[in-house]
């Protein structure tokens, strides 16, 4: 696996004339975010540091990303907004999924706008317009803001505080993102939000004993898959391709990945959203018509787009029989550095999971 420093990627932004900034989300940590995608990677404490996110190797040296750009490939890793349905915007024909998907350009690299309001605050914007096949037909035209800037410690409060905290390291960042646009019509969107994230850990999902999973592709497989009665794992890879759903009326709107890391220093990655079951939530398999209402999807890569695995949730739905023009949602990204065992011991404060599960 290649490691990716910050200060590789700030040699190879610079070298290719792409703009950044850095946001401060604890005392000692950075996100690096670009404009180009409108990207996150990180969290950074030295510039030494590879960050927690997988990253496309593109962003290695200067030569390698300017043979990204000029590729138009789109998978620089790292945290990206896009917009979903998937089965609406991305593909043409449900019926050959495989042979008509295809990133609009126009949602990514996308024509995103970076601007540092003030120290600890920063803001992307862009206006798009995309096609819409499948759901509904024609073009609809977008406006997504995205404001960030850091996120107190959700534990602060915690009278085991000074424990849970011992020898780990936090860092954290908010995302308001508002999606909108100027007509009411057939067309549905959301905010679909990816993070990109290393193979080796487990995606924990609390949820209800009733959870519903949804194949996107490939059926998922008990090796990857393990439900317990208030929360469900997955495993993340790199080696066996899947794409599965959860409902939104199942779970409750914060999901966690643990990774082992080195053994002895591990990391926690938790992320909390507004899960609405009273929203559409539109995105549907390209095999199961009418099969809606998922607002998270964890995906798997076999190994042909990099070895990565995907963390991923819905906004809520604009357009349709919503009759809504606008919606702002909030996300946010907690994230913990340390002993393995002290981050079970998080993990059960945040996620309701018992730490001898991740020992």
């Amino acid at each position: 696996m290649t490691t990716i420093s910050l200060a590789d990627c700030i040699q190879a932004l610079d070298a290719n004339g792409l703009r950044y900034a850095m946001l401060p989300v604890s005392d000692s940590a950075q996100m690096l975010i670009v404009e180009r995608g409108g990207r996150l990677f990180g969290p950074f404490r030295q510039t030494s540091d590879p960050g927690l996110f997988w990253s496309s190797p593109a962003l290695a040296s200067p030569a390698a990303l300017e043979t990204f750009i000029h590729s138009g490939h789109w998978n620089l890793g790292g945290e990206r907004l896009w917009i979903s349905p998937e089965i609406q915007y991305l593909v043409a024909d449900r019926t050959d999924f495989w042979g008509t998907v295809a990133v609009p350009p126009a949602m990514d690299p996308g024509t995103w706008t970076l601007d540092v309001f003030e120290p600890g605050r920063v803001r992307l914007n862009q206006e798009l317009t995309l096609a819409a096949y499948n759901l509904a037909s024609g073009h609809k035209a977008l406006t997504v803001e995205r404001v960030l800037r850091a996120a107190p410690d959700p534990l602060a409060s915690s009278r085991h505080y000074a424990q849970l905290l011992s020898d780990v390291a936090y860092s954290g960042y908010e995302q308001v993102v508002t999606l909108s646009d100027a007509t009411t019509d057939a067309i549905t969107s959301q905010v679909w939000n990816l993070v990109q994230l290393r193979a080796g850990g487990q995606i924990l999902v609390p949820c209800t004993p009733k959870l519903e999973i949804t194949d996107y592709n490939e059926p998922i497989d008990d090796a990857h898959c393990a439900q317990n009665e208030h929360w469900t794992s997955f495993r993340i890879t790199g080696v066996r391709r899947y794409k599965v759903g959860l409902r939104a009326a199942q779970t409750f709107g914060r999901m966690g990945y643990f990774h082992p890391g080195d053994g002895t220093r591990a990391y926690l990655i938790v992320r909390n959203f507004f899960n609405n079951p009273s929203s559409l939530y539109s995105e549907e398999p390209a095999h199961l018509p009418g099969s809606h209402g998922d607002s998270i999807h964890i995906y798997n890569d076999g190994g042909m787009f990099g070895g990565f695995g995907e963390l991923e949730i819905q906004g809520q739905t604009i357009g349709g029989a919503t009759h809504r023009t606008s919606v702002t949602d909030q996300q946010l990204l907690w994230i913990y550095e340390g002993p393995p065992a002290r981050l079970a011991e998080i993990a059960a404060h945040l996620l309701g999971i018992s730490p001898d599960s991740l020992a």
